[in-house]
């Protein structure tokens, strides 16, 4: 009895029993890397949302030029329609009726040749129905005629969203009056040349650099056909789509990407053709594109990187003083767990709050 007695007390001072434990200097293993992104703080432009919205132009792609037969063959769903107004032409009631019985957002497309009779009655039949749409005014940078359209706008439908649109090739950084727009539209046709696909990719970037400030909108459309050697390039555009929307997950001021797919003739003979019904790969390309735009905006990602383990997110001590983190303290010496994040598995990111 004696023995046990004085064996525990040795167990007792030999523990420490009130004691802190020592923290290990190792980091845990297991453990899955995945890069950090920081949030970007700036105000929202009318109609702005936290995801980046997808969009198409698609009265073209017979037999699926109706809504539901088109996302049901792509299998995703976009936020925006686009219409295009000819010259003369009235507002397009119908359309905009069935893209908000399908709760999907409008979007008419007004070119230079566009009068200011036309325009006084286009945005009349906008401000009848109340309801929010974008108006998208193509001038090539005719600023003066867009201010003089935009009052118009203001004044008879204030729910309306005006956006700027401009080809990305175009060199002058001239923009209309800070009241006259809500958006950029950054226009990117692109084409081929010696049978293979000319990017806008970089001009697209340049933009999205010099107006950080502003929410854009990318309008693209890829060749898949040019009688330019008469050449399909079906691998080409499938992968220069997926590069052109990946755009969207770098650049946190984008905040739309619509897809214009159009075909173009000259005396009855075709000369380019960005249809996605041209080929049902175009179509699943697509598909996989509006799927990746991202539903998370105003992140920026950063060259630090953060480590899954089970439920946590653990940081180095470095990393967590040069992000100024919030962090709790854990068993090991060097680590830092994140307390305000979210995280995306599947992708691997970080989204530090």
């Amino acid at each position: 009895m004696k023995k046990s007695l004085v064996f525990l007390m040795m167990c007792i001072m030999t523990t420490g029993c009130g004691a802190k434990a020592e923290k290990t200097a190792h980091t845990p293993v297991g453990k899955i890397p995945c890069t950090i992104y920081t949030e970007v703080k700036r105000s929202l432009a009318p109609m702005e949302k936290d995801k980046c919205m997808s969009g198409a132009y698609i009265s073209e792609d017979i037999p699926y030029n109706e809504i539901d037969d088109f996302e049901k063959k792509i299998q995703a769903e976009n936020d925006i329609y686009v219409y295009f107004i000819e010259k003369g032409e009235d507002f397009p009631m119908s359309f905009a009726v069935n893209c908000y019985a399908k709760n999907k957002i409008p979007m008419l497309v007004l070119g230079p040749e566009s009068s200011y009779e036309q325009i006084m009655s286009i945005a009349l039949a906008c401000g009848s129905l109340n309801l929010p749409m974008f108006i998208e005014m193509d001038y090539n940078n005719e600023i003066e005629m867009f201010d003089s359209h935009s009052a118009l706008f203001r004044g008879y439908a204030p729910k309306a969203v005006l956006v700027y649109g401009f080809d990305c090739r175009r060199e002058s950084r001239r923009l209309p009056k800070e009241k006259s727009f809500d958006w950029i539209a950054v226009n990117a046709c692109e084409e081929m040349s010696n049978g293979t696909v000319d990017t806008e990719y970089g001009n697209i970037s340049k933009w999205c650099g010099i107006y950080k400030d502003k929410t854009l909108m990318v309008n693209i459309s890829v060749p898949v056909f040019t009688d330019d050697k008469c050449n399909y390039a079906i691998d080409e555009a499938c992968n220069e789509i997926e590069n052109i929307y990946s755009l969207a997950d770098s650049r946190s001021n984008i905040g739309a990407v619509n897809y214009i797919s159009i075909s173009r003739s000259e005396g009855g003979i075709r000369k380019y053709s960005s249809r996605l019904s041209e080929n049902d790969s175009i179509m699943n390309a697509y598909g996989k594109a509006v799927r990746s735009v991202p539903d998370k905006r105003y992140y920026s990602s950063t060259t630090y990187i953060g480590y899954v383990i089970g439920e946590r997110v653990l940081v180095d001590d470095n990393t967590a003083l040069m992000l100024g983190a919030e962090c709790a303290d854990t068993e090991y010496s060097n680590v830092k767990a994140l307390v305000n994040y979210s995280l995306d598995r599947e992708g691997k990111k970080i989204y530090l709050r």
